[in-house]
């Protein structure tokens, strides 16, 4: 994305100027048209022209899960306090630890001095802010109900950051097994079973099949590991590369909720995050067909977030939820059963949370129990290297030694 300036003009005809980022002019130029803004001239600023804190600013990370909680705490006080607004993120601002944060609330500040909403300056910096935030902020200042607002976004990022760590947690034994596993292999490949094939070669005895395959796959790895390390960083770089594009994002999100084990656990935190996002958007007065577009947008599973857009299309031509996530094929039974009695009764918020606790609860039994699922599966693999490695190496040195006694 590039940063372009732009003059326009306001709801009240007063100039405003400012910076944004987009990936051209006339995706610029929409969204100033979005905030209400009539612009005049857009243009981009070039590399060498930006200060050091602009460039800074881009190439600084974005905020993490922890640093939106953290605002959006902040927010909420700001907002219940009866604090403007202004003076709220410019305390804000000096707290917060993120750079890209701090600049993005610093120029939120200078937006609404100016006269512009919380939601439009929020806008102007979609890299920071997801849609998600920024439409029930929206919402929240057109009801009067700003502080419930920042308050259901801190609850559902909460939520969120609690299943990323438990699933984090979960997931570093094995990946610490299996690293432990590459370079133990990598060192005996490379430095052990060598001496041991000189060793075998002075005596000129037959060799058993399983140390003659271990012997083949040491020079292999000897002659050739160079062009396995260059094979794997392409490799690795080149699925980086893939996966940033729509149709590798998609094919991913699809396979990944297939993968054995870990699949059905994805499949059950993206429904639960589902149902809770679109439960804090009823709650929060968003219109049905944008709560889903809302939530689309926030999730991190692009072939989820492809269905849910089809999904919202078919309630814009004025089909019920119900219909639209049975044309889906996305959900299970128990969500289909809850969005129906949901819509049947006039609570769907209710049935929503309620669906999103069960598979919350479901995720965190499935994390408990991923160590009994995975830790046969490795033992069983760790041994058989193990005895593969023992019975080759250990096998020719017994007949040897026979040979040597005889």
């Amino acid at each position: 994305m590039s940063l372009f300036i732009y003059t326009a003009r306001d709801r009240q005809r007063n100039a405003v100027r400012g910076e944004i980022e987009g990936r051209g002019r006339d995706e610029v130029a929409d969204h100033l048209l979005d905030q209400g803004l009539t612009p005049i001239t857009i243009f981009e600023r070039k590399a060498g022209g930006e200060s050091l804190a602009l460039l800074r600013r881009r190439l600084s990370p974005g905020p993490q899960l922890v640093d939106l909680i953290f605002f959006c705490r902040q927010m909420f006080s700001i907002c219940k306090g009866g604090l403007a607004l202004h003076r709220g993120i410019r305390v804000l601002a000096q707290s917060v630890r993120n750079p890209a944060l701090r600049a993005a609330l610093s120029d939120v500040r200078r937006q609404i001095e100016e006269g512009r909403t919380l939601s439009e300056g929020m806008s102007a910096h979609r890299r920071i802010f997801p849609a998600l935030m920024v439409n029930l902020v929206r919402v929240g200042e057109n009801t009067g109900r700003l502080d419930q607002a920042f308050a259901e976004l801190q609850r559902n990022l909460e939520l969120e950051h609690e299943t990323r760590r438990r699933m984090k947690a979960a997931m570093r034994y094995p990946i610490l097994v299996i690293v432990a596993l590459i370079i133990a292999l990598s060192v005996v490949s490379l430095f052990v079973i060598p001496v041991f094939a000189g060793v075998f070669a002075n005596f000129g005895a037959e060799l058993p099949w399983m140390t003659r395959a271990l012997m083949a796959t040491s020079e292999w790895a000897i002659s050739w590991w160079p062009y396995v390390i260059v094979v794997a960083v392409a490799t690795v770089v080149s699925a980086r590369s893939w996966l940033r594009t729509d149709r590798g994002a998609e094919t991913w999100g699809r396979w990944s909720l297939g993968l054995p084990l870990f699949g059905q656990i994805l499949l059950k935190a993206t429904l639960a995050r589902f149902s809770r996002t679109l439960a804090m958007c009823m709650r929060s007065g968003i219109v049905l067909d944008q709560g889903v577009q809302a939530v689309a947008a926030a999730s991190n599973n692009r072939h989820f977030s492809m269905r849910l857009s089809a999904m919202r299309e078919r309630i814009a031509q004025g089909e019920s939820l119900t219909s639209a996530a049975r044309h889906a094929a996305l959900f299970t039974p128990l969500v289909m059963q809850m969005i129906t009695t949901g819509e049947e009764t006039g609570r769907l918020d209710e049935m929503l949370d309620e669906c999103a606790g069960f598979y919350e609860r479901e995720v965190d039994y499935d994390l408990s129990m991923l160590g009994e699922y995975v830790e046969p599966v490795l033992l069983v693999i760790v041994s058989a290297l193990v005895l593969m490695l023992a019975l080759g190496i250990f096998l020719p040195m017994w007949d040897l030694a026979s040979v040597a006694l005889s």
